[in-house]
């Protein structure tokens, strides 16, 4: 199934005031005694426990706001992130939502805190306006259910433009910190803690994994095996440590190799190496090396700085010069059927493995199935070409016919089940609004539960429109011909090409036994009997 993307319309210049603002007209004007649906979006800047009040105020101010309005607020989505970054989970929600139907306006404290971006600003506005969405922000940037939307491109180049100054402001803070020898970054260094930005060793084990990374390197270790022995061991992460969201307890050889480098730990504060390159973006650039703030011994150090630069030589000794690494004929088609990780090629063995098993070890994947590219092309070229030579032959057509007739069955009976499937969500769905009306459960819980319903539903569709597609072949009475046609160049071949490949194969997966599983793009005849 393709997915289709839209992009939204970019502004020529972010800082630019339209002279030509929209106006109400362009949104749904609701009448009558109809209770507007609201959807409420609360942002703070970081996950300080200062931050979380402020979320509990603005919450409290918005349920005051929708009481006095009349207005039924569904949904509180909430981020804790920087207005200028897009990738805030909160607001993907929001929009989401918005898009399919589930309220009918956005209440905000302030413009910024749904973007403080200037071309994000704009971007909100025009997905609101597709969607017949009202937007309402409490500091008068844009009341599009009064029209009031004169301001708000200059209150979007305001905000913006606040943000700049701010960051800057921050910028130049840090740097005089760092140069006063205080530690300035958003986390410590795996082993350290920040005592009012003076570094110190924790007191726990971390301190003793930094040592042990870089002893076994200089042991001859890859950083590849040191991060899987530790992933076994469940040695806590960086990410764990730091408390991070997103955090993963798999160790990965780009931690090991980021600790490897990282000068802090022969005592050194080495700090304004990189900066972001604009307010309204992650990305960011490296600093010239005269103007990196460097002070050498300035807190207590894990390892010495005889180990430091030992390893640092056996890094630059051991970096690859060579050109990337070459994409093979089943990247991206062959799958581990156990942990659904690509399977890798690896050269000195000719053949593939699976990629979750190399990478996290034993732990995440049991699957150590070695399968050779040259076999692997031979069995699809043999299975496919089998097929066109069972086609040839007119008494095959006969039993091609039952054995259509008999997947047919097999397909209508699964789209009988998700039918049914479907049918008992719909009455769930049902179930959960009877229990709102009863008061069992609160109306945060009813959204929530009928979303997840809808998603499920969504699932099933998409499952029946894929078995509809194949049970449409079936019924073809040319079905024969088409895939003659489709598999005539294949009987020719004495190799598997790309093109055969990608336009008749969907997808290969491996089990842990070594059993193959080739899932073509067409209804395989042959499917029942393998």
């Amino acid at each position: 199934m393709n997915l289709i993307t839209t992009q939204l319309r970019p502004l020529n210049m972010v800082n630019t005031i339209p002279t030509n603002p929209p106006t109400s007209q362009y949104f749904t004007t609701y009448g009558g005694d109809r209770v507007l649906r609201c959807a409420v979006y609360a942002r703070v800047s970081t996950e300080m426990d200062s931050q979380k009040t402020s979320i509990d105020n603005q919450k409290d101010l918005f349920r005051n706001y929708a009481s006095q309005h009349n207005w039924e607020i569904v949904n509180f989505y909430e981020d804790k992130k920087s207005g200028t970054k897009e990738n805030r989970p909160g607001l993907k929600k929001l929009i989401e939502d918005g898009k399919a139907g589930l309220y009918d306006v956005i209440l905000a404290k302030e413009l910024f805190r749904l973007a403080r971006n200037g071309r994000l600003s704009y971007e909100l506005r025009d997905i609101c306006l597709q969607n017949n969405i009202h937007i309402v922000c409490l500091d008068n940037s844009i009341n599009t259910i009064t029209g009031d939307v004169q301001n708000f491109g200059l209150f979007a180049w305001l905000y913006e433009n606040e943000s700049a100054t701010s960051s800057r402001r921050n910028k130049a803070a840090k740097r005089t910190k760092a140069k006063r020898g205080l530690f300035v970054g958003s986390n410590p260094p795996y082993g350290y803690y920040s005592d009012n930005g003076k570094l110190k060793i924790r007191e726990d084990n971390t301190p003793e994994i930094v040592r042990r990374i870089f002893n076994e390197y200089l042991d001859g270790k890859g950083m590849d095996s040191i991060a899987k022995s530790f992933t076994a061991e469940n040695i806590p992460t960086p990410s764990q440590i730091a408390n991070k969201t997103n955090q993963s307890p798999l160790w990965h050889a780009s931690t090991i190799k980021n600790i490897l480098n990282n000068q802090h730990y022969c005592g050194d504060l080495v700090q304004n190496r990189t900066e972001t390159i604009s307010v309204t973006t992650t990305k960011r650039r490296t600093i010239e090396e005269d103007q990196v703030t460097f002070i050498e011994g300035k807190h207590d150090a894990i390892i010495s700085r005889e180990t430091f630069q030992a390893v640092n030589k056996m890094l630059q000794s051991r970096t690859r010069t060579t050109t990337a690494p070459k994409k093979h004929l089943f990247t991206n088609v062959f799958f581990c059927e156990d942990c659904q990780k690509g399977m890798w090629y690896k050269t000195n063995q000719k053949g593939y493995r699976c990629g979750g098993n190399i990478k996290y070890g034993d732990t995440f994947c049991l699957n150590k199935v070695v399968i050779r590219e040259k076999e692997l092309k031979q069995i699809i070229l043999e299975d496919l070409q089998q097929l066109f030579q069972s086609i040839q032959d007119g008494e095959f057509i006969k039993s091609l016919h039952r054995r259509l007739d008999q997947k047919k069955v097999s397909i209508i009976n699964e789209l009988k089940k998700i039918e049914h499937k479907a049918t008992i969500l719909r009455s769930r769905k049902k179930d959960y609004l009877d229990m709102y009306a009863d008061k069992i459960i609160s109306r945060e819980e009813l959204v929530e539960y009928r979303k997840q319903i809808d998603q499920e539903v969504a699932g099933l569709e998409t499952a029946k429109i894929e078995y509809q597609e194949k049970l449409e072949e079936c019924e073809s009475e040319n079905y024969a011909i088409d895939l003659g046609k489709k598999l005539k160049d294949v009987s020719l071949l004495d190799d598997l090409t790309p093109q055969v490949l990608h336009s008749l194969v969907n997808k290969i997966t491996c089990s842990i036994e070594g059993n193959l599983r080739i899932h073509y793009n067409f209804v395989n005849p042959f499917e029942e009997q393998k």
